[in-house]
């Protein structure tokens, strides 16, 4: 019996740009909780840019790709970056000549404006603040770092690293993370904390940042939109976002 599952927002629970869940989904979700099933957000994003949809209480939050996980009354699991890492990542971003957004539980800054970080936060609507005390910001705990880079220049971003991992949703920016963490890790935590075991979880996505999570649950399941290496490890590939992909794995797994 399934008693937790945990969604990716963007293009996983939402279409990409979309700020709300369609009325009907909200329907199905809410005949989840009512079989006493809980529903995580699981994100990339940071704890204070989650989407406010209406209609609809989840019960918990995995993000900073689970970095931090909370539910309404606490912090579940909370893993920071490595100091030492961190400043060699703003090392070698500036040898690419690279901006790095910073995020600590409670606000993100850049340490100077590029465009491609910028449109990088824009697509899930949220902005983007420059830092006006970088010593200041780095002796908070950073739960992810984020910068406008491709993948042929991970090795770059990381070199002379020991405890950081680069993980994608999309092909111009990448979201730092700690090599021990990921959305798995988060789930794991979360699911100790309430007392569930793996084989009553289920999992939904579509990035790269989604993979090992898919992989994790008991039900991994990709979304029809979802990359292939997401696919390819899922469970069960269900229909497109916007194709009732979610409602038709709620079917399909007897959920409704």
């Amino acid at each position: 019996m399934i008693k937790i599952i945990f969604f990716d927002i963007d293009n996983t629970l939402i279409p990409l740009g979309a700020t709300q869940i369609e009325p009907k989904l909200i329907n199905a979700l809410h005949q989840l909780q009512a079989k006493g099933i809980k529903l995580v957000l699981a994100t990339g994003r940071p704890s204070f840019y989650l989407p406010h949809f209406n209609h609809i209480h989840f019960d918990a939050f995995l993000t900073f790709n689970g970095q931090y996980c909370f539910n309404a009354t606490q912090t579940i699991y909370a893993n920071p970056l490595s100091h030492k890492d961190i400043m060699t990542v703003l090392e070698n971003a500036k040898q690419l000549h690279k901006a790095v957004a910073l995020t600590t539980s409670k606000k993100l800054e850049a340490t100077y404006y590029q465009s491609e970080l910028e449109r990088y936060f824009a697509i899930a609507n949220q902005s983007m603040s420059i830092t006006n005390d970088l010593h200041a910001l780095l002796h908070q705990d950073i739960y992810q770092m984020m910068i406008a880079t491709k993948e042929s220049q991970d090795m770059q971003v990381l070199k002379h690293t020991h405890h950081l991992q680069i993980v994608r949703w999309i092909d111009f920016a990448a979201d730092i993370i700690p090599l021990d963490g990921g959305k798995a890790k988060g789930m794991e935590a979360m699911i100790k904390h309430y007392g569930i075991h793996k084989d009553e979880t289920m999992a939904f996505g579509d990035g790269g940042n989604d993979a090992e999570m898919v992989q994790f649950a008991h039900i991994g399941v990709a979304m029809g939109n979802a990359l292939d290496q997401v696919k390819a490890i899922a469970d069960y590939v269900t229909s497109d976002v916007d194709k009732d992909g979610l409602i038709n794995a709620f079917s399909h797994f007897g959920l409704l």
